[in-house]
């Protein structure tokens, strides 16, 4: 077994913005090094600021369950359409947890914001609405710990780390 190295926890700021009405788009990897992504519909963070989750369409997320059950190895991108500010999480632990009974108010509460996002810079609510898709019947949530960020925002810092909290 691997040592787990202590991730540092998010800044407070980050923590908001992934909690946000941003796109997330959750990528994984199978022992092939074939990848997988799917669009999550939300995301919560610890307290603590040391754990994320993401939440995805249950009838969308198999294979990203099985890259996860088989290896671990996640990173999410949470992007601002309207800066184009966006930020990547990767982690080695990810895994499936049940969702909590709050998670369906959570993804209702993240479309609504992303929605209102997308119409601010001019897309009609039906395009957006139809880019989102319909609220999930089902959710899988999946934990994990960053144990790397980097700046993603286009430009000349990108691909940087952002530096943790101490």
């Amino acid at each position: 077994m691997k040592a787990r190295r202590t991730a540092a926890p998010l800044d407070v700021a980050n923590a908001h913005f992934i909690e946000g009405g941003v796109s997330v788009i959750v990528a994984t990897r199978d022992a092939g090094l074939v990848p997988e992504a799917i669009r999550a519909c939300g995301c919560r963070v610890s307290r603590d600021r040391r754990r994320v989750t993401v939440l995805v369409d249950r009838t969308r997320a198999d294979a990203v369950v099985a890259d996860l059950a088989a290896n671990g190895r996640i990173a999410v991108v949470f992007s601002q359409p309207s800066t184009h500010r966006t930020i990547q999480l990767k982690g080695d632990d990810a895994s499936v947890v049940s969702p909590k009974p709050s998670d369906r108010t959570l993804v209702a509460a993240h479309r609504d914001q992303w929605l209102q996002e997308l119409c601010s810079i001019g897309y009609a609510r039906g395009f957006a609405e139809a880019l989102w898709g319909r609220l999930p019947a089902a959710l899988v949530a999946i934990a994990f710990s960053p144990s790397a960020a980097f700046q993603q925002t286009p430009g000349p810092g990108a691909g940087q780390p952002i530096e943790r909290p101490p």
